[in-house]
């Protein structure tokens, strides 16, 4: 049931952007779930990277079913920031949420997290509680918490969200604030992305809104995942500089956008301080 705060006042729109590549496998089931969200007033706008195999047939085909969809394809491979960032800047919505193509969420995700956000206007986001799936679907014993940050100064949230994981970037966005933060084709994106946010508001848990997360990467170890951002096909550490350093903008990128928030200077000095010892001790945590 949509809540009561939500029959009280108008609805605002919601856009729902699906960045995708090659996505054929599990984008029906993602789609569908979309489908079954019961808030209504929404937009989905789908990006489709260059991708090799049916992904656009398959969402071609809900776009002719649902009006409330829209299809966009690139020529070529542009790397995931422009295709993320094409989603974020067609969208018309009060509100916005990136939706991979391989995960599904709860009927009530949408709603729950408006909701919140409707109530709590300083929040930059709100976002469900987290669960994985395997490739075939099935639960795994795998878990992820997060921390919800209301009655935490500025400087605490930003620095909770800093060593927090990167969950929230695919919770539901005021799309004001998100226009303000640079979506970049560099490895650490969605956690320059989150740092801006952190700086502008609030992140509310919505604790009975249930968001699937797919695993279908055999990625065991850090390695792993920075040798997936260097291939070609993936596309986030391009040029031979990137590839060879791939974490090397991620500091500048996050320092940047804490001089270039409105706190007062001092709380800008404090956090600046503090940033780069609590970046190294992250870098050496992530690596386990």
């Amino acid at each position: 049931m949509t809540p009561q705060i939500l029959r009280m006042k108008p609805k605002p729109l919601v856009t729902i952007g699906m960045p995708v590549y090659n996505e054929a496998g599990f984008i029906r089931a993602a789609l569908e779930s979309l489908v079954n969200q019961d808030y209504h007033h929404r937009e989905l706008i789908i990006s489709d990277n260059a991708s090799t195999d049916d992904t656009g047939e398959i969402a071609r085909a809900f776009v002719a079913r649902y009006p409330w969809m829209r299809y966009h394809r690139f020529a070529e491979n542009r790397g995931p920031g422009d295709n993320f960032a094409f989603v974020r800047d067609q969208a018309q919505g009060d509100y916005f949420i990136w939706a991979a193509g391989h995960d599904s969420w709860s009927e009530n995700y949408l709603s729950a997290c408006i909701c919140l956000l409707q109530s709590h206007p300083q929040a930059a986001l709100a976002f469900g509680s987290t669960t994985w799936i395997d490739a075939n679907g099935h639960p795994m014993t795998r878990e992820t918490g997060w921390t919800d940050t209301r009655g935490m100064d500025n400087a605490a949230r930003y620095f909770s969200v800093l060593w927090g994981n990167m969950n929230p970037i695919l919770g539901v966005i005021r799309t004001d604030y998100l226009r303000d933060c640079p979506i970049i084709n560099t490895v650490g994106s969605d956690l320059i992305i989150l740092s801006y946010l952190a700086l502008r508001g609030d992140f509310l848990h919505a604790l009975d809104a249930r968001w699937q997360r797919r695993e279908f990467r055999q990625e065991r170890r850090y390695a792993d995942k920075l040798a997936r951002y260097r291939t070609r096909e993936f596309g986030l550490a391009r040029g031979f500089f990137n590839r060879a350093f791939p974490l090397v903008r991620l500091p500048y990128e996050l320092m940047r956008g804490v001089w270039r928030s409105s706190h007062p200077l001092t709380r800008r000095l404090s956090i600046a301080g503090l940033l780069i010892p609590t970046m190294f001790v992250r870098y050496l945590s992530g690596r386990q």
